[in-house]
């Protein structure tokens, strides 16, 4: 019997699977070795394995009654793109074997007829070949394309579509990477967001979390600006000490607060909306310790009394206000 406990994961043991049973790289046929592989079906499973027991290969005609009626279990945003990748190396398997058969078979035949004129061969072999280049450089133009799809799906993930800023995730992922020393993070949070929410509407609360994302990224440029949660904004400062970052938040701060705001519909006046602030720097602490910090500064900038906008202590453990 087949040993479940070593069965593979991956698309490389798909591809070892199909080569084994040397079905044709195709779609479908990917999708039944995904699913017998990697998926949850256990029936499948038990069918296939009854089917190959002993190491026998899998034929067509099988593979069609074996398959599942329901679509294999593909992430759905991803399944199109597998597949579409598995039709670029298939195609590019046919040609490359194709071509080396079609090779093959000229140069017997020049050996077996040496006094032979090799004036058609030769004119044969370079059709293939320009052939060839052809379909690759068509099979090259699907794969940019398809790679060009993974990375606006990878884009995607890391975007919010309500501000356009990049989501938390694309904040905390930047964050752990390679960043430009010093290293400040700040959080910035509109003030009475919930009861804008209540006394207007959701959209009007919506459009001025676009305005404030909008002036964020304006006076904080060449920084990464992004949305936290809610009514909060991440941003991550590189190159700047504490105490500049500090003054650069502390001015876009004043100049988002100083803007007079009206609701659209009705021209009724907003007035001014405040923002509160954490601010703090990386010390080469871990970065799930540097947001900590920041959302520290955060809450004393809210405490009653307190600045709009609080900065770290350029000493750790002793406490500063704005």
């Amino acid at each position: 019997m087949v040993d479940r406990r070593k069965r593979p994961q991956g698309g490389a043991e798909v591809l070892v699977f199909l080569d084994r049973h040397r079905l044709a790289h195709t779609p479908d046929h990917y999708a039944f070795a995904h699913e017998y592989l990697s998926g949850e079906d256990t029936q499948l499973r038990e069918r296939v394995d009854g089917a190959i027991d002993g190491g026998v290969r899998l034929t067509e005609e099988q593979v069609l009654q074996l398959r599942p009626a329901a679509p294999a279990n593909v992430a759905p945003e991803l399944d199109h793109i597998t597949l579409r990748v598995m039709d670029v190396v298939g195609d590019a398997m046919t040609i490359t074997t194709d071509l080396s058969r079609e090779l093959v078979t000229a140069s017997a035949a020049l050996l077996d007829e040496p006094g032979a004129t090799v004036g058609p061969l030769l004119a044969t072999m370079l059709r293939r070949a320009e052939s060839a280049e052809a379909s690759f450089a068509q099979a090259a133009a699907r794969a940019r394309q398809i790679r060009a799809e993974l990375a606006a799906l990878q884009a995607a993930g890391q975007h919010d579509p309500l501000t356009g800023l990049t989501n938390r995730k694309g904040f905390e992922d930047r964050l752990a990477g390679d960043l430009r020393n010093p290293v400040c993070v700040a959080l910035v949070d509109v003030d009475g967001l919930r009861g804008i929410n209540e006394s207007h509407s959701a959209a009007v609360g919506d459009r001025l979390l676009k305005v404030v994302a909008r002036a964020l990224a304006d006076h904080c440029r060449s920084h990464l600006v992004s949305r936290w949660e809610g009514g909060t904004f991440a941003l991550l400062i590189e190159g700047m000490d504490l105490r500049a970052a500090g003054e650069m938040v502390t001015e876009a701060c004043e100049a988002i607060g100083a803007r007079e705001m009206k609701v659209r519909e009705s021209d009724e006046p907003l007035g001014r909306i405040s923002l509160s602030a954490g601010v703090a720097a990386s010390r080469s602490r871990p970065p799930q310790e540097l947001v900590e910090a920041a959302q520290a500064q955060l809450r004393r900038a809210k405490q009653p009394g307190a600045g709009p906008v609080a900065i770290e202590s350029r000493m750790v453990g002793v406490s500063a206000t704005s």
